[in-house]
């Protein structure tokens, strides 16, 4: 059984720019959870690369300017 092709995509995207990694991600996995595709762990790492990536890109500069 192939991977979930969004789920994959929301990997990559997650990466590449965070808040579209973190949206398809969601929907990859509730894609994977309703379906049984495989791609339920791609999807989660999707989530929390994104995350991650978007705390650190957003939340960095805020607490060293002091904002």
């Amino acid at each position: 059984m192939p991977y979930n092709k969004l789920a994959v995509a929301a990997l990559v995207c997650a990466v590449l720019v965070p808040p579209f990694g973190i949206l398809m991600g969601h929907i990859a996995w509730a894609q994977t959870a309703r379906t049984g595709e495989r791609g339920h762990r791609l999807a989660l790492a999707a989530l929390v690369i994104g995350y991650v990536e978007l705390l650190v890109l957003c939340g960095v500069p805020i607490v060293l300017l002091g904002f």
